[in-house]
């Protein structure tokens, strides 16, 4: 793949090459998030990343309340609580992060389009 790269370099202008590299140049966890958070489903994102946390507190006041619990049956409800609001946080937190390697996928789409336009342009 890299031979690949250098020769589609190698046909591309200066201008051409910069536009590439921007959509190239990696970016860390926090320009991933920024990405998400600001997209087509910017609100859903956001919606939730707040359920996340609530989620997180519900969790640690079910599981507060199961180390406290008197009797068996309380137990049981408690860490049933402390379980499913757990797993409600997993699961938010699986989707958050599908988006975002949603969203590189759809970046690497953008990036080959590229190349392959301004290829076809050098040929033609």
């Amino acid at each position: 793949m890299t031979q690949l790269d250098d020769a589609i370099r190698e046909a591309l202008s200066s201008d051409e090459a910069n536009q590439l590299d921007a959509l190239v140049a990696p970016q860390g966890i926090w320009g991933l998030l920024g990405n998400v958070l600001q997209g087509r489903m910017a609100g859903w994102m956001w919606l939730s990343a707040i359920m996340q946390f609530i989620m997180f507190g519900a969790a640690l006041w079910a599981g507060w309340h199961f180390f406290h619990a008197e009797t068996g049956r309380n137990m049981a409800l408690w860490g049933f609580g402390t379980g499913f609001f757990s797993f409600a946080m997993a699961m938010l937190k699986m989707w958050f992060l599908q988006q975002i390697d949603k969203q590189e996928i759809l970046r690497e789409i953008k990036r080959l389009e590229l190349q392959l336009a301004l290829v076809a342009q050098k040929i033609t």
